[in-house]
């Protein structure tokens, strides 16, 4: 709307609400620095972004931070580490094996863990296996599977798994891929199967990454220095995505609604939305997502098509947006901006394991506030004077 009347850019430091599920990252109130401009493009944003976090950085840490920032798309944050908010202090790559299926709609991914067998007990090795149950059981994965690697072959290979469906062709196919995901007698090996017509967050793949380097660091195996701070932009998110394994599912916002398609995309708007590339950019640090921003739908009939024919919102929840489309008629030049999670940015300068321990009066885990008492029952005297009538709906007959 500021972009619409005139102006050129702005910031503000703006306190939110969001109705979410709760982390030690997260809470229900959280203040974020909000930074929109005109006649902008991706990098110009990026720029001031870098230029903000060297000078934080150095006078806050003592620490330069080297720019311009490592830039990645989203296909390799997830291919490669298995989440859109990766952390490149340690490898651990995952490795994509497409010879393990002819399925065209199934993604086949492996992740070793060096020594992994070797280093981890059976007790060590429970972690891992309740993972996989808990990401099998919410769709992140088809079938996930756990194998060690010996100097006779790999052990785990059950009927279910992936591995034993693709050695019923040839067993003696083992050692050739062994060969190709460079694993070694002693080496832990997780083979996983995902659908490509799910738009993931994080994989299976990704969270075993993620937990293996924490219990290798415990062990004294992963050396992470504390005041290592490995920024990057993650680029290239699909538009749309789609959270069930079915090419007919409704697409929802990757994002939100109003994130505008890449230039090149545009055609594919109208014949193949799935296919959308957004002008989307997150900054990350470390595995934590410090801010996202976007280039803007500036476009009415471009915003209009994405509420109706693509998103497919009913017409109530299209008119509550009535007054930014109108705003973009009026001539909304070209604009972007970002949004820094400042409490976040602080906890991280601080040290600190939880947003709880930089935020005035934070919210317990089920969203209540300890000192004040809230959210607590209201008067029939409170709920007169703001014109609330509380009525028992009657049992049915």
């Amino acid at each position: 709307m500021l972009m619409a009347a005139g102006f050129d850019r702005y910031y503000q430091i703006a306190r939110c609400f969001r109705d979410e599920d709760l982390r030690a990252d997260r809470q229900p109130e959280f203040t974020q620095v909000d930074i929109e401009m005109s006649f902008v493009s991706k990098e110009d944003i990026q720029n001031v972004l870098e230029g903000l976090i060297q000078r934080v950085w150095s006078q806050i840490k003592g620490i330069e931070i080297k720019a311009p920032f490592r830039r990645i798309t989203f296909a390799e944050a997830t291919s490669k580490y298995g989440s859109d908010k990766p952390d490149t202090r340690f490898g651990l790559e995952i490795v994509q094996t497409p010879q393990l299926t002819a399925d065209v709609h199934t993604i086949a991914e492996v992740l070793v863990i060096p020594s992994g067998a070797q280093s981890f007990s059976t007790k060590e090795l429970a972690p891992f296996a309740d993972l996989i149950r808990t990401s099998q059981a919410n769709g992140e994965s088809k079938f996930t599977s756990m194998h060690k690697i010996g100097d006779q072959g790999a052990t785990g290979i059950s009927k279910a798994t992936l591995l034993a469906r693709w050695l019923q062709v040839d067993n003696a196919r083992l050692p050739e891929l062994l060969g190709s995901i460079s694993a070694q007698p002693g080496d832990l090996v997780f083979v996983s199967e995902r659908s490509s017509r799910v738009t993931p967050a994080n994989t299976t793949l990704g969270r075993l990454r993620t937990l293996a380097a924490k219990l290798l660091q415990e062990k004294g195996m992963l050396d992470i220095s504390a005041d290592r701070f490995d920024f990057l932009w993650v680029e290239e998110f699909p538009l749309f995505t789609r959270i069930v394994d079915d090419d007919k599912a409704q697409l929802s916002a990757t994002h939100h609604p109003f994130t505008a398609p890449a230039k090149d995309d545009l055609p594919l708007l109208y014949t193949d939305p799935a296919k959308v590339h957004g002008q989307h950019y997150d900054l990350v640090l470390n595995g934590v997502e410090l801010g996202g921003g976007s280039i803007r739908v500036h476009d009415p009939e471009v915003q209009e098509h994405i509420f109706k024919n693509i998103l497919c919102l009913s017409p109530q929840v299209q008119a509550s947006f009535g007054h930014l489309v109108t705003a973009l008629g009026h001539g909304c030049p070209p604009h972007g901006g970002i949004a820094l999670g400042l409490d976040r940015l602080v906890a991280i300068l601080t040290d600190s394991a939880s947003l709880r321990d930089v935020i005035a009066f934070p919210k317990s885990a089920n969203g209540r506030d300890l000192l004040m008492h809230a959210p607590a029952s209201a008067t029939p005297e409170q709920l007169a004077e703001y014109g609330i009538a509380v009525r028992k709906t009657p049992p049915a007959h």
